[in-house]
């Protein structure tokens, strides 16, 4: 059996977009992200800014410290989607070097569905792990704190959320659905019948060009609906790559965003290799914005990656070299720096969103206030 067989036992096809990709990436048994293999980095199928460099997660340390302090938080942050658990060490560990009276404090908490992945945090965090609390779902860790004061971290989470999918014609919109046929996943258009479908592009957009095709990520906003309501005070940082409403009705974009990632490869076509690759598709980053305003979030920051890692303080962590082999500690992160901000490089195609609930000093934030090319300070 594998994911076309639970599909059947679901429902007869054709299968909305969404069904195939919860099905096709968090089935228990045979869902790409519940799987035992490695998924992140060289032997998997994809990377993140976090597999650059401990320097990335250690720059989010000292944003996460800065903005506890001034906005009187407790020491709580939240990871949703810790992956391999690299981040969660890198943070933990800078705290410790660079900030001890934080760190004994803090709590760190983990939201993972997967059991592969919470057995390798395990093992990647080490002797941190006692200051790390693993929840399954937004319902385990609701359950031990009703509210939440502190801070919640994603990285790379949201473009996983499973998608719809939806094609405007002369006719109205279709839904391109997922039809099984002679035992092969093929698309199926079929009028669209799916009010929170239709809502979603009459409230947050885009509005389509005729034979352009979009994702409506329904997911996306419940998860923030759900999280923003269990905030009391505090702030969401999401790390995500995205587009604006106009950014998705370019016409290079007419096929939509919604791709696989095999080995390291781009698939076009998202059918293909079902519960064996990653499935992902760009946030729509108007809607995010619109959604959590209506849930009284604010939004405190919205840049590239890059821009916010350089006024984050990530050039207060380089080195003077002392030792010239291309191979030294010194030489791997000071190249790791240029990497995360060069031009066209990794972070360019990623943005940091940073939204407020009842926070009233980020305007002293260091983000806003510090000399971006400080050096070790």
């Amino acid at each position: 059996m594998g994911v076309i067989e639970k599909l059947k036992k679901k429902s007869a096809s054709p299968w909305s977009f969404s069904l195939y990709m919860e099905t096709a990436l968090y089935d228990p048994e045979y869902g790409y992200y519940k799987k035992d293999h490695i998924k992140l980095g060289k032997e998997g199928d994809f990377y993140t800014s976090n597999h650059v460099h401990p320097v990335f997660a250690k720059t989010f340390a000292r944003f996460f410290s800065d903005v506890i302090k001034k906005e009187g938080l407790f020491p709580v942050i939240c990871e949703w989607g810790a992956g391999d658990g690299r981040f969660a060490r890198n943070v933990l560990s800078c705290l410790k070097e660079n900030d001890g009276d934080l760190f004994e404090k803090v709590q760190y908490l983990i939201v993972e569905t997967s059991p592969y992945h919470q057995r390798g945090i395990q093992e990647t965090v080490g002797e941190l792990y006692d200051k790390i609390q693993m929840f399954q779902d937004f319902e385990e860790v609701r359950q031990k704190l009703p509210s939440f004061n502190g801070i919640i971290f994603s990285n790379e989470l949201i473009d996983a959320f499973p998608v719809d999918v939806v094609e405007k014609t002369e006719s109205g919109y279709l839904e391109v659905k997922v039809d099984l046929v002679e035992g092969t996943l093929k698309e199926k258009l079929v009028p669209c019948s799916n009010k929170d479908i239709i809502h979603w592009l009459d409230h947050y957009g885009p509005e389509l060009p005729l034979q352009h095709r979009t994702e409506i990520n329904l997911s996306m906003k419940e998860w923030l609906r759900q999280v923003a309501s269990w905030v009391n005070h505090g702030i969401i940082v999401t790390v995500d790559y995205g587009y604006s409403n106009n950014e998705l009705i370019a016409p290079e974009r007419r096929d939509g965003s919604l791709r696989g990632y095999y080995q390291h490869q781009m698939i076009n076509n998202p059918l293909q290799y079902p519960g064996e690759m990653d499935l992902t598709s760009h946030i729509q980053w108007d809607a995010f914005r619109k959604i959590l305003r209506e849930n009284n979030f604010s939004e405190i920051f919205h840049e590239r990656q890059d821009k916010f890692l350089l006024k984050a303080g990530l050039f207060t962590f380089l080195e003077e070299v002392k030792d010239y082999h291309p191979f030294s500690e010194t030489f791997k992160l000071n190249r790791a720096i240029q990497t995360l901000v060069q031009p066209g490089g990794i972070s360019s195609s990623f943005q940091v969103n940073i939204q407020g609930k009842n926070v009233v000093h980020s305007e002293n934030y260091g983000l806003f206030n510090e000399d971006p090319y400080q050096i070790n300070k």
